[in-house]
């Protein structure tokens, strides 16, 4: 009798054994079976969503992703509304941030702007500010917004701060070739730059 308790509790024993071991397997599985989630450079609510179907709005929607130039956008909205033009939808409350490769931050906000899916840009309006660290402050009727590239493009009267210079201007292009070319901010058509003395002690 001692014989088969003793070899019952072996046989107890190694069945936890063999079951731990194939939870633990069955885990390793799990995990290298699952599939890898790649950065989307595609806007999650227009990836998906018929615009079509947006009459009566999409809250708080938001989007991350990089550019072609290396670059991070991040996207958020208190609303997304279809409009009557194809793949075209207004956006509420819109504020874009741009993390660039080098460190620097660029934050831009509008009350409206409109997004087309097909073009993939942004075009911001109504009361837009243009900030970046601290170094410039802009205002601009609208500013254009590439999705997939570095490249932001305000038309005039462009007005603002620029450092410790007050400054006027047709248009403004900000772009970044790619992941290895600098940062271009570019003021054209008709400049005029007063630099203010008493801010620079």
């Amino acid at each position: 009798m001692p014989r088969l308790q003793i070899s019952y509790s072996n046989t107890i024993f190694y069945l936890k054994l063999t079951l731990v071991f194939l939870g633990l397997f069955a885990l390793i599985l799990i995990f290298l079976s699952a599939k890898k989630l790649d950065p989307s450079t595609e806007i999650p609510f227009a990836k998906d969503v018929n615009f079509a179907t947006l009459d009566d709005g999409l809250t708080k929607p938001i989007y991350s992703s990089m550019t072609h130039s290396g670059d991070e956008l991040r996207i958020s909205a208190d609303q997304i509304i279809s409009t009557e033009k194809k793949d075209t939808a207004l956006i509420k409350s819109a504020i874009l941030r741009v993390f660039f490769g080098n460190g620097s931050k660029l934050f831009l906000s509008s009350d409206t702007a409109m997004l087309n899916k097909g073009k993939n840009n942004l075009v911001f309006s109504k009361n837009v500010i243009l900030k970046t660290d601290d170094r410039m402050e802009i205002t601009a009727p609208e500013i254009f917004s590439a999705l997939d590239k570095t490249l932001i493009k305000a038309g005039g009267p462009v007005k603002g701060l620029f450092g410790i210079s007050t400054i006027e201007a047709g248009q403004l292009d900000i772009f970044r070739e790619d992941t290895s070319s600098n940062l271009v901010i570019s003021f054209t058509q008709g400049v005029k730059m007063v630099y203010d003395v008493r801010k620079s002690f």
